[in-house]
């Protein structure tokens, strides 16, 4: 059972509180930039698992400090071993996406996790391009062992059908010199993340993952995905969830969502599914 009391949720016996807070998340990163969030652990610490581990992977220029400062210590009270994987802007190479080594260097993660636990199989939740990381993995890496071991992949504000960058790269041939240069620098994946990339294209023609199950969890107020029902078109064979369906208040965005109360107990949700 969960006591929910503002912005603070435990659950009976949890010894961890929950703050759905962007705020109060960016605060602590502030104070741990380089930190975990409350809650999670890294490889090192592990213990034998008492349940399948759960690997979070934040999107592009996120912060696992920030980005899971909610969900980590959620998924601790409900008896979950969590761990953050940061990940940082490779560029990508004439001849290898950025996408496809930093996917392999989440399937060395998720290896450390699963030797760290003694557990054959891990969770995922990735937000953002985080999500498309981890379907890269599952999809487009088949004989890596990680992908096998993956159980559950939760997609939170997933680009899985690419995003626009508040509508930027609609029209991506008339950015000025001046612009081009700045998402170089910013965001070196971001001709990977425009809809119908080659990344995304070789996502959609890869194989399926039928031992995987999926889940996408996508906001209408979306910023970055528009129209937001392109991850969800993206991804037919995912479970869908689309927020205000369950909490029609909810005014959240691409980061609003990582600290909504409702997007969360979603994951958690699709998580416990059997």
């Amino acid at each position: 059972m969960i006591r929910q009391t503002g912005p603070k949720i435990r659950s009976m016996d949890s010894q961890l509180p929950v703050l759905y807070s962007r705020r109060a998340a960016l605060r602590h990163s502030g104070a741990h930039p380089r930190g975990l969030p409350p809650g999670a652990r890294r490889p090192g610490d592990g213990t034998p698992a008492r349940s399948v581990p759960v690997v979070l992977v934040h999107g592009t220029n996120g912060r696992s400090s920030c980005d899971w400062f909610t969900l980590a210590p959620l998924l601790a009270n409900h008896g979950r071993e969590v761990y953050p994987f940061d990940w940082r802007r490779a560029r990508p190479s004439p001849d290898v996406s950025a996408t496809h080594r930093h996917a392999l260097e989440l399937a060395a993660f998720v290896d450390e996790v699963r030797t760290a636990t003694g557990s054959d199989e891990v969770d995922i939740v990735g937000h953002s391009w985080g999500a498309v990381l981890a379907h890269y993995l599952v999809r487009c890496l088949p004989d890596e062992p990680a992908a096998g071991s993956v159980r559950t992949l939760v997609g939170l504000a997933p680009t899985y059908g690419g995003t626009t960058l508040h509508g930027l790269l609609r029209r991506p041939h008339r950015l000025p010199g001046g612009l081009r240069r700045w998402l170089d620098a910013k965001i070196p994946t971001w001709r990977e993340q425009m809809p119908g990339s080659a990344v995304l294209t070789a996502i959609r023609a890869a194989p399926a993952a039928p031992s995987v199950r999926f889940t996408t969890i996508v906001t209408r107020y979306d910023q970055m995905v528009t129209p937001y029902t392109a991850s969800l078109t993206a991804a037919p064979h995912a479970t869908p969830v689309v927020l205000q369906r369950h909490a029609r208040r909810a005014v959240v965005g691409h980061l609003g969502i990582l600290h909504h109360p409702a997007a969360l107990a979603q994951v958690v949700q699709a998580l416990n599914a059997t």
